[in-house]
């Protein structure tokens, strides 16, 4: 808060105490000089209120103007009572000032009248009913009749004082409607709501002196009055006072503890006063008066039944908004779906992109500017009789009428008003894309899988980025055969469906076995193959290549075990992104190595270069692992290098030894001598070689492509030419061959 702000909000205090000084002189003031101490503190609340109102200017300022007039017919009403006045020291009745008050009090009823402005809000009617009636039987008890059956007054000025206890009740009900629909609890409405309720509690405890009899105890209450016009004034000066009035929230709280504790307390009273009364009845009191009560009391019941049916429509109704937006939710939009239509229907899903970095960059403020925004422009854009939802997050939704020509237009409709400037601050010129995924149900079917059907769409468009995708029964089928084959790789892995193979790597120039490439298969019960080219990507979209990257490690530190004791030979494998987020994944591969008995040496980490760029997020805790990994003498490979983003950042922040290139750069084309893929290939050696790191060339299947490679300088490679992936004891025996062939050489 800035030292203005401070300033500004320390004017109200300042100005109670002044006011609180003039209050407690009342008492001190001899009776007939009182009348011009009124009119001082009337002339100081009327000061703050123009004050208030030209400094602050409120947006809605008509409730203040009417205070204005308010204090101003009472400044009037004191001069009129004062010239009217009688030797006695009492003024005479009726007078000018008499008339100047009841202009007052019908100000005062119309400005918390207008407080709420008209249109934006029409609840909280049942609640100022209750208080009216129940507050009214109260009132009747106290102060009511003994007014009417006490003798002592009668005429007009009986009259008049029933007309002023009616405005009260109107005051006392119309604040209670202020307080159920307002949530914008500033210290300028608190103050407000306090002056109103002083006002009134003020007034009925005046006339309830005067009907029993008590003049004396009058004179006390005068000092409610100064203080409830006293925060008049200052709810004027607080700066609170512009955003105090006019405009309510969409969804106001439907029902607090606090106003379920009056209630209670309220039916209590009124049931304790028709007690008291039929006691004075038996008696013989006048049975009007239990009558009377009787009446207001049921109505009050009536009322308070009716606010409690309300409050079970609205929750209802409530269950089924959007508290941000206004627009219907999840469960508004299933109700929908599920109530088959006669016509063809369309249903699109909508999600904004970059919204969670407008969130990250602005604030939740502007984001929800920005889904309000979006959701007003939804609903503008749509057919009246559509039904437009917030799922979620920045997710919305359309139903509607409508077969698949219908829903491009609409869709494509969607995406030009969302795509419009936001005028949100800090948004200013900056546009929001959206993507749409949608399906049609056709007439008759009730729409419970189109949810489901558009969702995938959806992911569809977000996948394609073309902005709309319209569901496909064929995608579903493959997402659902996906589903089916990643439940049964989590049942495989506890089973012996999983193996490994291994694929030797040979020196070219010598032709030599140097290490081998650790490969994962999944064969099922019946013998069918699955590819790792469909199940990997599939365990990684899922999460479940963390389980099954440590099965692998597992598998190949004991096979290893043997490779390396015979025949000191390292074993390349693959390690994936969502194990290298893992902080704890270096430390218990080591650990791992070390219950085998196997140095770091004997293991190659293998990492995709996509792998380098999709953890570009995670890059720190990648390195640490990389290099904790290195330090312990784990050589680190960079698999299918050149078909990604090649960026030489990563070689030169990354602990790499060996360069994979991809099996792409080795097919046919090189073997034909293609200008461009023999660049390619050149280009990736010669990298290898000015950084000190040794290269790879994989999927070699002739001795052309061998040659070739050795031509252009290639450490390594590896290929159906020189073996096919095999178990383990396959390796043994080409090992042992080799060496065999070796010690043969050697004699």
């Amino acid at each position: 808060m800035t030292r203005p702000d401070r300033a500004a909000e320390a004017v109200p205090r300042w100005y109670l105490g002044l006011g609180g000084t003039l209050a407690a002189a009342v008492l001190a003031t001899p009776s007939p000089h009182r009348m011009w101490l009124y009119m001082l503190v009337a002339v100081l609340v009327l000061t703050a209120l123009v004050t208030g109102i030209r400094r602050h200017r409120p947006v809605w300022s008509r409730p203040w103007r009417l205070l204005v007039g308010t204090v101003g017919a009472s400044v009037l009403a004191n001069v009129g009572w004062a010239a009217s006045m009688t030797p006695s020291g009492t003024p005479r009745f009726p007078s000018a000032g008499d008339l100047f008050f009841l202009a007052s009090m019908g100000m005062l009823l119309t400005s918390v009248y207008w407080w709420v402005r008209p249109g934006r809000y029409r609840g909280g009617l049942l609640d100022a009913a209750i208080a009216l009636t129940g507050g009214g039987a109260v009132v009747w008890a106290a102060v009511v009749a003994p007014l009417l059956f006490g003798g002592r007054f009668s005429g007009l000025r009986l009259g008049s004082y029933l007309c002023y206890l009616g405005l009260d009740l109107l005051v006392l009900a119309l604040t209670v409607r202020v307080a159920v629909v307002s949530r914008v609890r500033t210290a300028a409405y608190r103050l407000m709501v306090a002056a109103a309720a002083l006002w009134v509690t003020t007034d009925v405890v005046f006339y309830a002196t005067l009907a029993h009899g008590r003049r004396g105890a009058a004179d006390w209450v005068q000092v409610g009055w100064l203080a409830a016009y006293l925060m008049i004034g200052a709810a004027a000066l607080h700066p609170s006072m512009a955003r105090s009035t006019g405009s309510m929230p969409r969804n106001a709280a439907l029902l607090t503890r606090t106003r379920l504790l009056a209630y209670v307390v309220l039916s209590a009273l009124v049931a304790g006063l028709g007690v008291a009364e039929a006691a004075g009845v038996a008696a013989g009191g006048r049975a009007w008066r239990l009558i009377v009560l009787l009446c207001l009391g049921c109505v009050t019941s009536v009322l308070l039944i009716g606010r409690l049916a309300q409050l079970g429509a609205a929750l209802n109704q409530r269950a089924h908004v959007d508290p941000l937006t206004g627009l219907g939710n999840r469960a508004a939009l299933k109700n929908s779906l599920h109530r088959p239509s006669p016509d063809d229907r369309m249903l699109l899903l909508l999600d904004l992109e970059g919204f969670r970095d407008i969130n990250a960059a602005f604030g939740h403020k502007t984001g929800d500017a920005v889904l309000t925004e979006s959701g007003h422009r939804l609903r503008a854009a749509t057919p009246s009789d559509a039904v437009v939802v917030r799922l979620d997050g920045d997710a919305f939704a359309v139903l509607t009428r409508g077969g698949e020509q219908a829903l491009h237009a609409l869709a494509e409709r969607l995406l030009q008003v969302l795509a419009e400037p936001y005028p949100t601050a800090g948004l200013t010129g900056r546009r929001v894309r959206a993507s749409i995924g949608a399906v049609t149900i056709r007439a008759g079917a009730d729409g419970a899988t189109a949810l489901r059907d558009a969702d995938l769409a959806l992911q569809t468009a977000r996948a394609e980025g073309n902005g709309v995708a319209v569901f496909d029964p064929g995608a579903y089928a493959q997402w659902r055969a996906n589903r089916d084959l990643v439940a049964d790789l989590q049942h495989a892995l506890g089973t012996d469906e999983l193996s490994m193979h291994y694929q030797p790597i040979v020196d070219l120039e010598t032709g030599r076995i140097v290490a081998a490439e650790a490969l994962l298969r999944w064969t099922r019960p019946d013998g069918t193959p699955v590819s790792p080219a469909h199940f990997i990507p599939l365990a990684e979209q899922s999460g479940d290549i963390t389980l099954l990257g440590e099965w692998v490690l597992g598998r190949v530190c004991t096979d290893l075990a043997g490779l390396w004791e015979a025949y000191r030979l390292p074993v390349t494998v693959n390690v994936s992104a969502h194990q290298l987020r893992d902080t704890g994944f270096a430390t218990r591969l080591l650990e791992r190595l070390g219950q085998v008995g196997l140095p770091g040496a004997a293991l190659i980490a293998e990492i995709t270069e996509t792998v380098l760029v999709t953890t570009v997020t995670d890059a720190a805790t990648t390195i640490v692992q990389l290099q904790q990994l290195r330090d312990h003498g784990v050589r680190i490979a960079i698999d299918d290098f050149g078909t990604g983003y090649s960026s030489l950042a990563y070689l030169r922040e990354l602990p790499v030894d060996i360069l994979k290139m991809d099996g792409s750069f080795t097919s046919q084309q090189i073997e034909a001598g293609s200008p461009k893929e023999i660049a390619f290939v050149r280009t990736i050696v010669d990298l290898g070689r000015s950084l000190d790191l040794c290269t790879l060339a994989e999927a070699v299947e002739t001795e052309t492509q061998a040659q070739r490679l050795r031509d252009l300088g290639c450490h390594l490679a590896q290929g159906y030419h020189f073996a096919r992936p095999a178990p383990v004891a396959k390796l043994h025996e080409l090992l042992a061959a080799q060496r065999s062939h070796s010690s043969s050489n050697r004699a």
